[in-house]
């Protein structure tokens, strides 16, 4: 009977199975108190036990048969690789139609204080998300959604000994008469009760309400979906895999979810060859932002076409011109990029430009505190500015951090190929530096600091990343010991900051979303093999390959359908290889270190991380505007910041929102990856 995987006892009221591991019973329960049957809404959670079960041993499988209320059931188990494959029907064997019915099972798998990870959308319970924000948790009557939701349709259970339960979907798309598309739903209840699984048959919940659905930032709305009107003789059926096992370290669910993504199937396609189209294109947008008017020069933030220059009725008007560094403009990445292209190219105008841009920042963006400077410049009114929160104008570190470390990247690009570097360019860098290195709270960096200095008042976060990087890379760019002596102290409280268990995982780097967010971990991965590259010590290297694996839950692993007509089922867009946002932000964007991973692939060995990489990169190009009206734009290069493949905001869409942050970030990962494996090949 399935040795060594399951054991079933037919003699127990309800059909008992046990989970085992070799011999060793991992859990212990009951089929009957597993399954879901409901009638009526809103639809609730009722168990009404399995009547008249039968058990049969088939040798490869072991099916179970019973009624659950007037419904006859079957759940059929067999061996999957590894796994455990449970395949539910549930049949109306009746003469009149059953309504409004909901199906499916909850999977108890620990106690209440259990973490749980879904991808994208909980991270154990989302502990850093704003508590005055709506989004997404587990302990407040629990959450369940679309499994196109998730990156990854599976969700991981970890008691606190270290153990995990994993309930796998493997979704099959249903379209209504209207082409709408529908899947099943998964999802969790913990904190409250005992923590437990959930699996149902298209139904939804929110905070424990049921028919509530998570639908825009911070935003639900009614969703009455997943209701069957089961005719006599008709059939639902859900198709699981349970997997269960020992983690690596405890709290470290996403291990499992990201090694449970790639045995979907393969990763993306790659196609290296259509890279240098690309580049062109995202160069060709490069070359549209440019804006300079005597010493100012850069690329803006948001140009003269796209959603961002609508009007808005009662809304303030957006500057003309306007520069936005690091976050959400990446205005001196795109410098690095200029200058890149340039050297690619022998075009030395490009070079030039990219000069000029950071010459224009280093020599006027300064704020009163020494070594702290402003990250946004507004041309209209000739200003220099920061953020606002809460009333007050800030500097992010985040910002900040990226646009020291941009200028750091440039002057290495530039000794690399012998070219003239500014002293002021250093001087920026190692100053900026210094004024991390003395505005540090409790041994990280804080959010962000008033412009005389003064820091943010806030959670410890992941958010000052990006300047911990700039305080490694002012090491290169100064030799001083120190620096490389205070980005190791840094790393170890930033590899500290999640706790033991992973207790709070990586948040905070998106600005907006105030929660756990992909970014985070992205600008840790960087920051880990900034720091081996600077020692030569393998222990970077396992911590950045930890930060990947949870990066990748992030992205799809498969490719849900759209609705029948829309513009991504329309224009034949892939999920697959696209990353997710963050708890709040539930749709794909550009915004992936695929160079970084490519990279770790290389030094460790692991192929899967190279081959993800370069699948992403491939997938990442769609949504590029290739003639003007493409994808909504004018202007070739250009590429909306999200794309909408489930029902949050308007599954099958795209937007024409459009910051600057969406050139440079493909473009420098093409670029750095292009170069890389053209020394290869040449070597």
């Amino acid at each position: 009977m399935l040795n060594g995987l399951i054991d079933v006892d037919r003699d127990r009221p309800g059909i008992g199975l046990r989970l085992l591991s070799g011999s060793r019973p991992v859990w212990d329960g009951v089929v009957g108190d597993l399954l879901i049957m409901s009638t009526g809404r809103p639809w609730r959670r009722n168990r009404p036990g399995l009547a008249a079960a039968q058990v049969r041993d088939e040798g490869a499988r072991v099916v179970i048969t019973g009624r659950l209320d007037r419904l006859a059931v079957e759940v059929v188990l067999r061996r999957s690789g590894d796994r455990l494959a449970m395949d539910l029907r549930w049949t109306n064997d009746d003469a009149a139609p059953v309504t409004d019915l909901v199906v499916g099972l909850q999977w108890t798998a620990g106690p209440p204080e259990s973490r749980v990870t879904i991808p994208q959308v909980i991270q154990h319970d989302n502990p850093s998300a704003d508590a005055d924000r709506t989004v997404p948790h587990v302990s407040r009557g629990g959450y369940v959604t679309g499994v196109d939701r998730l990156p990854i349709p599976a969700v991981c259970v970890e008691p606190s000994d270290g153990s995990y339960l994993m309930i796998i979907d493997r979704p099959e798309a249903d379209r209504d008469a209207g082409g709408r598309v529908g899947y099943g739903t998964l999802g969790a209840v913990a904190g409250t009760e005992p923590a437990a699984i959930i699996a149902l048959s298209g139904a939804i919940m929110f905070d424990g309400v049921p028919d509530l659905d998570y639908v825009h930032k911070a935003t639900t709305a009614p969703n009455p979906r997943g209701y069957f009107t089961l005719a006599p003789g008709g059939m639902i059926t859900r198709n699981l895999l349970l997997e269960w096992g020992d983690l690596p370290r405890p709290g470290r669910g996403f291990v499992a979810l990201a090694r449970a993504g790639r045995s979907l199937g393969p990763a993306p396609a790659a196609d290296p060859e259509g890279r240098p189209a690309m580049i062109e294109l995202k160069a060709a947008a490069l070359d549209a932002r440019s804006f300079s008017d005597g010493p100012v020069a850069g690329y803006l933030k948001f140009p003269a076409w796209g959603e961002p220059r609508k009007e808005r009725p009662g809304g303030k008007p957006r500057p003309a011109h306007d520069f936005s560094y690091g976050w959400t403009g990446q205005c001196l990445r795109l410098a690095w990029c200029d200058a890149a292209l340039g050297l690619r190219d022998g075009r030395p105008d490009r070079i030039d430009r990219a000069r000029r841009v950071i010459d224009f920042y280093v020599g006027h963006s300064a704020a009163a505190a020494p070594g702290l400077r402003y990250t946004g410049y507004v041309h209209d009114d000739r200003s220099w500015i920061g953020a606002r929160r809460h009333g007050t104008e800030l500097i992010f570190a985040r910002a900040y951090g990226e646009s020291l470390g941009d200028i750091a990247d440039t002057v290495r690009l530039f000794d690399d190929h012998g070219l003239d570097v500014p002293a002021s360019w250093r001087d920026a860098v190692i100053t900026g530096a210094e004024f991390v290195a003395g505005h540090l709270v409790g041994g990280l960096v804080p959010l962000g600091w008033t412009t005389d200095g003064a820091p943010v008042p806030a959670e410890p976060c992941a958010a000052g990343i990006p300047a911990a990087y700039a305080v490694a890379a002012a090491q290169r760019l100064s030799g001083r010991a120190e620096f490389l002596e205070l980005a190791r102290e840094l790393g170890e409280a930033y590899q500290a900051l999640p706790g033991q268990a992973f207790e709070r995982p990586y948040s905070h780097s998106t600005l907006d979303a105030a929660c756990e967010d992909k970014e985070a971990g992205l600008y840790l991965l960087r920051f880990w093999l900034e720091l081996f590259d600077l020692t030569g010590d393998p222990g970077y290297l396992g911590r950045a390959e930890e930060v990947a694996e949870w990066l990748l839950t992030w992205v799809y692993h498969w490719s849900p359908r759209y609705d029948a007509g829309s513009v991504l089922e329309t224009r034949g867009f892939t999920a697959l290889g696209w990353p997710g946002v963050s708890v709040q932000n539930h749709h794909l964007d550009v915004f992936f270190p695929t160079y970084e991973l490519w990279r770790l692939g290389r030094l460790t060995g692991h192929d899967h991380f190279r081959s993800w990489a370069e699948g992403i990169d491939t997938a990442l190009r769609q949504g590029i505007c290739e003639r003007p009206g493409d994808w909504g734009f004018d202007v070739v290069g250009e590429q909306g910041e999200a794309f909408f493949v489930t029902d949050w905001q308007q599954r099958g869409a795209s937007n024409t929102w459009n910051p600057s942050w969406v050139i440079a970030l493909p473009l420098w990962n093409a670029l750095r990856l292009e170069q890389e494996q053209s020394v290869g090949a040449d070597g």
